[in-house]
């Protein structure tokens, strides 16, 4: 559709995974050291988690892709199965089914196969995807066929990819026996700010980009607010934006192809896709008291309120029941909003009529740091990241307040 328009020879931002586009991150670097290294070691399983998208498979492929030699491989995508259904859906991967389907025969058959690969020297892998849904009793089945040696060496190797509540399940078992074989427990982190900026030039250039496009940095606070640093989201996000930008006949990637990815996208902010638990515990006895994020807010240089940043986001604007309600005929009702996200805060600009400004400068994201002051018409904002009593101050001094309105 815009590649001819933008003199692309490949489409940059499709979800399929394609070989050609793979960014290695710092954390996806390390994981996958990791494996090739236990990929030849044979030994233990690996478990490697992560958010939905950030990139587990294709991962997993680029190891296994660097292997010298061949595989043996069973890849199971459904994992809601008893365990009888687990290891017949092995044999059916393996080509080993026997005549007679029960479990005996089953195991059986898988370590037949097992043992004939390895007299072979060909590695037998198990690679198991959605493995956060598998029952205790197929994990036990895993534990038993991981646990197979001939001659001393471990017959098969088995990788489970799954969603963070994996590592969960498996710390919840009854025994420790599971997770005294597990040799890499590896979650991966999504993309900072700097490499969502690579990832986006990397698979422009991967896509033929001859430097006409380009997304500007100052777009990137707002693609990791929306996309929380997922590469599968990041990859729908900026293709949307490149949509946008060629329906609109131009070759600026800009503000406006942002905002209007995320309407026609219909996408929510990140944080709020995720049930996050907040900042702090309201809870007095679970308090962490530590060196929570501050707003001053001044009118004509007259302090009229200090807020503490403990949500993971909160809006600024005249109309009187947002977090930060403020008096002031230039601002919007709703004007902007911070946004927790990364481990720092961001203040976006809501499309407000006037406008936010620092130094002078009218902004649409921006990343808070120490000091920075923001202003919305005669209101300024300064971000204070280093007063730890105040802050402490501020949280027994809310927590009165909610113990006041509970009583």
């Amino acid at each position: 559709m815009y590649c001819e328009y933008f003199g692309l020879k490949d489409y940059p931002f499709l979800s399929t995974a394609d070989r050609r586009f793979f960014y290695l991150s710092e954390s996806q670097a390390k994981a996958k050291d990791y494996l090739s290294y236990l990929l030849v070691l044979r030994d233990g399983m690996v478990v490697v988690t992560g958010e939905p998208g950030i990139g587990k498979s294709v991962l997993l492929d680029q190891a296994i892709n660097d292997m010298p030699e061949k595989l043996s491989i069973a890849h199971l995508n459904q994992t809601l199965l008893t365990h009888d259904e687990f290891l017949l859906s092995l044999c059916m991967q393996f080509d080993c089914t026997p005549e007679c389907k029960d479990k005996p025969e089953l195991y059986k058959a898988i370590q037949n196969h097992a043992m004939d690969k390895h007299l072979d020297l060909t590695p037998v892998l198990i690679v198991i995807d959605e493995a956060q849904n598998l029952s205790p009793l197929v994990l036990e089945e895993i534990r038993l066929l991981a646990n197979m040696e001939m001659f001393g060496r471990k017959l098969i190797q088995v990788i489970l990819l799954g969603l963070p509540e994996l590592a969960m399940n498996i710390t919840a078992l009854p025994s420790d026996a599971f997770s005294q074989l597990v040799r890499l427990n590896h979650q991966l982190e999504p993309l900072s700010r700097e490499e969502i900026c690579e990832y986006i030039d990397y698979r422009l250039y991967v896509a033929g980009n001859d430097g006409r496009l380009e997304f500007p940095r100052e777009l990137i606070d707002g693609i990791l607010c929306y996309t929380g640093g997922i590469p599968r989201l990041i990859n729908q996000l900026c293709d949307m934006m490149l949509v946008t930008a060629f329906i609109n006949k131009t070759d600026q990637i800009d503000t406006y192809c942002l905002h209007s990815a995320i309407q026609k996208l219909a996408w929510p902010l990140y944080i709020e896709r995720k049930s996050e638990l907040p900042l702090r515990h309201v809870a007095q006895d679970e308090v962490d008291i530590r060196p929570l994020p501050l707003l001053v807010v001044r009118k004509n240089d007259v302090i009229v309120g200090k807020y503490l940043l403990n949500q993971k986001r909160m809006l600024i604007g005249r109309q009187k029941n947002l977090d930060i309600a403020i008096d002031e005929a230039r601002s919007s009702r709703i004007h902007a909003q911070l946004v927790y996200m990364d481990g720092e805060f961001f203040i976006h600009d809501l499309n407000s009529m006037n406008g936010t400004h620092l130094d002078e400068k009218r902004i649409k994201w921006h990343a808070l740091s120490d000091n920075d002051t923001l202003r919305i018409g005669q209101h300024t904002f300064t971000y204070q990241v280093e007063d730890e009593e105040e802050a402490e101050e501020l949280i027994l001094s809310d927590l009165e307040e909610e113990s006041a309105a509970i009583a």
